[in-house]
């Protein structure tokens, strides 16, 4: 378990040993916190036959274990979040699985991740399940924008938010897992997600965010020139995450709060710039790009 789960380990433990675990549970919590983690050590809990009840630690030898880890468990739906959305059909698949008899055990279980991906028709029709929950079946949905489920989802699922981890057991953590130098603001940047900040490290994605906000800094003190600014930015990835992050850590902080109309304006261009960086099709991205880092200026003053 990852070591700033032990804590919501414990607190599920005595859920699962007197059998009142919800039926449906919202994971929520930052990309990167952990959370498919957490709902798949769930999962072997409910399924194991063995399982250790004082310490809910499933055994990893019975059949229901070995089948799970196999990626065959008869008990077990993942739900396909690959698309850009979850639609109907997946839903009614759930519901029909989770209705059903139990081939291995008791209990039936359902792991839905990106939760947000749920069209609304989707969402509608997943009340309908949890409203009435079939015995002996959960629903473990995870997400990482629970802000934008539907309340009427919300409500009908025991929440368990996860906090944001920014502290020196986290980091060390991160230095455990890899021999990568870890810069100072990449827990931050991935907003206390670690399992992110690992996969960054891991891919050197993190080395090359490092060298765009070098440039990005340099850039605002006057030590390099729009064009170059602009032609190292426009081939990054993670653009709009990364020139939101900047400007929250390192242009926003600069702005006293009796300038709220000069915080409001950049708040609405960098907003106005994500929007037309999704939505229009073909668009000049360097000249945009640009026009952005010229109008920061101006308003940064």
């Amino acid at each position: 378990m990852l070591p700033w789960l032990v804590r919501y380990r414990q607190q599920f433990i005595p859920l699962l040993a007197n059998q009142r675990l919800a039926h449906g549970l919202l994971l929520s919590g930052v990309e990167g916190i952990g959370k498919s983690a957490l709902a798949n050590w769930l999962a072997a809990a409910l399924l194991c036959t063995e399982l250790d009840a004082e310490q809910a630690e499933p055994c990893g030898k019975c059949k229901s274990c070995l089948l799970r880890l196999a990626g065959n468990h008869s008990d077990l739906l993942i739900v396909d979040n690959s698309a850009g959305s979850i639609g109907v059909d997946a839903v009614r698949r759930l519901s029909q699985f989770m209705h059903g008899r139990a081939q291995q055990q008791v209990n039936k279980v359902v792991l839905l991740a990106q939760a947000e991906k749920l069209t609304e028709a989707a969402a509608n029709a997943l009340l309908k399940t949890l409203e009435e929950p079939p015995q002996n079946s959960f629903l473990i949905l995870q997400t990482s924008a629970a802000a934008t489920l539907p309340a009427t989802l919300l409500s009908r699922c025991q929440q368990w938010p996860l906090a944001a981890e920014l502290g020196n057991e986290t980091q060390h953590w991160l230095a455990q897992q890899t021999n990568r130098p870890v810069p100072d603001f990449l827990l931050a940047y991935c907003a206390g997600g670690p399992v992110k900040a690992l996969k960054l490290l891991e891919s050197g994605e993190a080395d090359k965010l490092q060298a765009l906000i070098q440039t990005l800094q340099h850039f605002f003190a006057g030590q390099l020139a729009l064009a170059d600014c602009t032609k190292q930015l426009e081939s990054s990835g993670e653009l709009r995450q990364l020139l939101g992050w900047f400007l929250r850590r390192h242009l926003l902080p600069g702005l006293t709060v009796q300038e709220p109309q000069r915080l409001l304006a950049i708040h609405q261009l960098y907003n106005r710039w994500c929007r037309d960086e999704t939505q229009i099709l073909g668009q000049n991205r360097p000249l945009a790009l640009s026009a952005l880092l010229t109008e920061l200026t101006r308003l940064r003053g």
